[in-house]
């Protein structure tokens, strides 16, 4: 696993990008310390991914979604829109 500074995973991003989609793991640290872990999309997915949801629920650490969420309908209100509201309370 290769370890990059923030600021440097920032700057080069896309010579980082490639180098992960090439297989290579990389730990991003800020000061020394372990900030983010970036890793190819094939061990990020798959089978496995679901295993462990699967054992966290039987843990009953997770619940897993049953179904599709419902269609959403906004709220309706009346007078003014919330954005004029937050704009007069800034001022």
């Amino acid at each position: 696993m290769r370890s990059v500074g923030a600021r440097e995973f920032k700057n080069r991003m896309g010579r980082y990008m490639r180098a992960v989609q090439e297989g290579q793991t990389l730990l991003v640290v800020k000061r020394g310390k372990p900030l983010a872990k970036v890793i190819p999309p094939e061990e990020a997915t798959g089978s496995g991914l679901m295993d462990k949801l699967k054992e966290l629920e039987a843990q009953g650490k997770v619940r897993l979604g049953a179904g599709k969420f419902k269609d959403f309908r906004p709220v309706r209100i009346k007078g003014k829109p919330i954005s004029e509201t937050v704009i007069e309370d800034r001022r």
